[in-house]
């Protein structure tokens, strides 16, 4: 008896507060897909630091952008496009004061003051909006997946990932930080769009990223 209770709510807490399927949790415990078995050791050991090595001081990217011929060019030498059907992934890195944290929205925002005066919005979830992060990533793409369910459920994971450290660090205002992390976009942007993070430090202490 005590072992079908034991089941029984495991199972609630695997799915999330339902009975799952016998497949979904076959699906658990053996993903249907290799990338989406590792993703948690391949979020810290690469697309952190893969971003991060690739990042530009957000400032000297927008005004590469702003004298850029087209997107496609700037895409080129700026950027990176896995495939024509995508936008452009660019990776920034920023440092601010934080004058706004709004988690009223399940989407939360935190805004950042730069130096120079200006603002930048960066995603602290616990929901992360778009697939910017994983179409960042240069070791996967949709060809290994060949599942538009299965590459979604990647960039899920993916964000989710950057959602938990940014809830690990709880960014406040007032704090000092800087982030590293990655935007899309399908033109030449005027201003940068939201950042989607993969690394932020608090000035003094308190990093998020995995290194």
């Amino acid at each position: 008896m005590t072992r079908r209770i034991w089941l029984a709510t495991t199972l609630l807490l695997l799915g999330g507060c339902r009975i799952v399927s016998q497949q979904e949790l076959a699906d658990l415990k053996n993903p249907p897909n290799p990338h989406l078995a590792d993703v948690s050791s391949v979020y810290a050991s690469k697309i952190v630091p893969q971003v991060v090595s690739e990042a530009r001081p957000l400032n000297e990217l927008m005004q590469a952008l702003a004298a850029a011929k087209d997107v496609d060019s700037a895409c080129q030498q700026l950027g990176y496009r896995s495939q024509a059907e995508n936008p452009c992934v660019f990776s920034v890195k920023v440092a601010g004061t934080v004058t706004e944290v709004n988690t009223t929205s399940r989407s939360g925002k935190m805004t950042l003051k730069q130096v120079d005066g200006q603002t930048v919005k960066v995603q602290i979830g616990p929901i992360i909006r778009g697939t910017a992060l994983r179409d960042a990533y240069r070791g996967a793409s949709y060809q290994d997946f060949n599942d538009q369910v299965l590459f979604g459920d990647y960039g899920k994971a993916i964000n989710a990932l950057a959602a938990d450290e940014i809830e690990k660090l709880q960014p406040k205002v007032g704090d000092r930080v800087e982030v590293n992390g990655v935007f899309s976009s399908w033109d030449l942007p005027q201003r940068a769009p939201d950042i989607t993070p993969v690394r932020v430090v608090r000035e003094g202490g308190g990093d998020n990223g995995a290194q």
